[in-house]
């Protein structure tokens, strides 16, 4: 390279300045980035410590409830019954959520006004259902769909037709869903 030993020792000596500025540079980052979390930790842990006091309020909502062990059909049912509701079909089943996400989602299908023995409801009446139902179970049955359709009948006009309504019954379709964590 060169015969010159005192040329070879600067030119040594200047790679290694190089690298250990290097080396400085990225621990002074790395020490930077670490107080900044120093700094971010009791606030992240104050949010880790409310996030945690709502999952525990919800399990202990889901346990002390008759959900626990499966009884939100019943609990549907419950209601409807306080409400002197009588419904056309029931249907249920289960759902996967979607992918990445461990559990289903179970939903429960209520249909009122389809014959004789059904009649139908007002507006207000499927309101004050599925409130019911979402409180009752403490807000852990959700209503996820809701179809409504004008019943025709005594007070409705003729299709096409544009005169005042005067019995606002209509056929309804409930779906009420909660997801399971398996």
């Amino acid at each position: 390279m060169t015969e010159d030993p005192v040329k070879l020792y600067v030119i040594v000596m200047a790679i290694l300045l190089c690298v250990l500025s290097y080396v400085a540079y990225d621990s002074w980052k790395q020490a930077s980035a670490y107080e900044a979390a120093i700094h971010r930790a009791p606030r992240e842990a104050e949010q880790m410590k409310t996030l945690a006091s709502e999952v525990k309020a919800l399990v202990d909502q889901i346990a002390k409830s008759e959900l626990r062990d499966g009884g939100e059909k019943v609990l549907i049912e419950r209601v409807e019954k306080t409400m002197n509701l009588t419904r056309s079909q029931y249907g249920s089943d289960t759902v996967p959520i979607g992918r990445g996400v461990k559990g289903r989602e179970k939903r429960f299908t209520y249909d009122y006004g389809g014959g004789r023995g059904s009649p139908a409801l007002r507006r207000l009446e499927v309101a004050k259902f599925c409130e019911s139902v979402e409180r009752a179970s403490g807000g852990i049955v959700k209503t996820i769909e809701l179809q409504l359709r004008r019943a025709t009948g005594e007070g409705a006009p003729e299709v096409g037709k544009t005169e005042k309504v005067t019995d606002d019954r209509y056929k309804a379709k409930i779906v009420f869903g909660l997801r399971v964590v398996d």
